[in-house]
């Protein structure tokens, strides 16, 4: 009896409201004073939880285990975050990336740079299933050939994480792509299928839009620098060649035959530790130095200096620390019932199809702000609002739909979200950097509420 006491104790609207009033407080107050971003802030929230549950009377050591529970869904992200840190300090000394940057300076239109940066992590998305990886690999390399020919590194970080994003919101080998429908009642290939309605539009429009900002970026008073110093640089600081493209080409078979990321990304890293004793000369103790601290180049050109001074285990610490306390306050939320409170506010007044999908897209925008996981978004907005798709008889799928447009995209756009903590920390940006640039992002959602209200592609159960 006094377990069932515990499991329904939850909060009410108004101490909902002041909980949240007090983090939302925290972390603004933490980010306008320029003290650690969001990270400070979030921390503080665990203890504004702890002082809500001695005042509300609320057994708080119940509602810790939600933070915990739901920290064991990001394990993995926090994993990969580390295992990238020591895959880009490795690719820096092993000339990997040097290699990849001298070949694309001297291959690369920089005119086509944005739009080929798209394509290019979309397919490798779409094919190994993971936008981390494709990040990981394809967007580290992309985003320092930009850097070298002088392309607004924002631009550049947008066509990744929208090439990424892209293939893995559709590869059924992704995650997210399996859970929305396991958690909808749908099938898998229902599901892909209805996502094309509004995720290939935006794509499209993404092509143009990059396709302009590319040949705007170097029109006018554009200055590349001078490429050929860039070249000779690095062609004389590192051996350039096949032999530096190992760990890169064999990160992408691995990621192609299902490798999981975290281990992929790792024999990825161990491959460029040894290409950097075997080629470049390195001996143990700065491949081990370089796996922490990262690269650190003598060149005295700017433009080099800010592209291969990165890497290291210890550069995403700050984001783990994020991923931690922002993830583990939405599991605590939670289970103080102040997810529900504030997701009744959406559910009250749905009169049509088109304001139950615009409903569930800010269902998902919520979950998703507040748990900063893509899995628990899937888990809770699917948990609410399936009832009601099956009270007006709409299919699954477009519930499976909906929380991909919502609960998976909006993931890099939320500073403390696991997927924009990974993004920031990967492509070496800050959110406000991209966040302009990522138009895939915030058209899907709002072509998915279109179809609700015109009822295109909308589809029901047929009685």
């Amino acid at each position: 009896m006094e377990t069932k006491e515990k499991e329904l104790k939850t909060l009410n609207g108004w101490q909902s409201a002041v909980v949240l009033i007090l983090i939302i407080a925290s972390v603004a107050t933490c980010v306008t004073l320029k003290v650690g971003g969001p990270m400070v802030g979030l921390f503080f929230s665990w203890m504004i939880i702890y002082a809500s549950c001695l005042a509300f009377r609320v057994d708080y050591e119940e509602v810790r285990k939600g933070a915990f529970d739901a920290l064991k869904v990001v394990l993995p992200t926090m994993s990969i975050l580390m295992a990238i840190g020591v895959l880009i300090g490795a690719w820096m000394q092993s000339g990997t990336i040097p290699t990849i940057i001298v070949y694309g300076l001297k291959a690369i239109n920089p005119s086509y740079l944005l739009v080929f940066t798209l394509v290019f992590t979309a397919i490798l998305s779409l094919v190994t299933g993971t936008s981390y990886g494709s990040a990981g690999s394809a967007g580290v390399a992309m985003m320092a050939i930009g850097h070298a020919m002088g392309i607004n590194p924002g631009m550049v970080a947008g066509a990744v994480i929208c090439g990424a994003m892209f293939g893995d919101k559709l590869s059924p080998f992704s995650d997210t792509t399996n859970l929305a429908p396991a958690v909808a009642g749908a099938k898998l290939g229902d599901h892909v299928k209805s996502m094309l309605w509004t995720t290939l539009p935006p794509m499209l429009i993404s092509i143009v839009i990059f396709t302009i900002l590319g040949f705007s970026q170097t029109s006018g008073n554009y200055d590349p620098g001078d490429l050929n110093a860039y070249i000779g640089y690095l062609e004389g600081s590192f051996h350039i060649g096949f032999a530096t493209l190992i760990p890169a080409i064999l990160i992408i078979v691995l990621l192609m035959f299902r490798v999981g990321a975290f281990e992929a990304l790792g024999i990825g890293a161990v491959a460029g530790a040894l290409v950097a004793i075997f080629v470049q000369g390195a001996d143990l103790q700065s491949v081990l130095r370089v796996a922490y601290n990262g690269f650190t180049s003598d060149t005295d050109i700017g433009v080099l200096k800010s592209i291969l001074n990165r890497g290291g285990m210890g550069s995403m610490l700050q984001y783990v620390a994020i991923i931690t306390f922002a993830v583990g306050m939405g599991g605590m939320l939670d289970k103080l019932g102040v997810l529900n409170n504030i997701l009744s506010i959406f559910t009250k007044s749905i009169r049509s199809d088109g304001a139950l999908i615009f409903a569930t897209i800010m269902v998902g925008y919520v979950t998703s702000i507040v748990s900063c996981s893509s899995p628990m978004s899937h888990v809770l907005t699917g948990r609410l609002m399936e009832p009601l798709f099956k009270e007006r008889g709409i299919e699954p799928r477009i519930l499976s739909r909906c929380l991909e447009d919502s609960g998976t995209l909006v993931g890099p756009m939320i500073p403390w979200h696991g997927y924009g903590s990974y993004m920031a920390g990967t492509l070496g940006v800050t959110w406000s950097q991209f966040i302009p640039f990522v138009p895939l992002l915030w058209l899907t959602p709002l072509f998915s509420i279109f179809y609700g209200f015109t009822g295109i592609s909308i589809k029901h159960v047929e009685k």
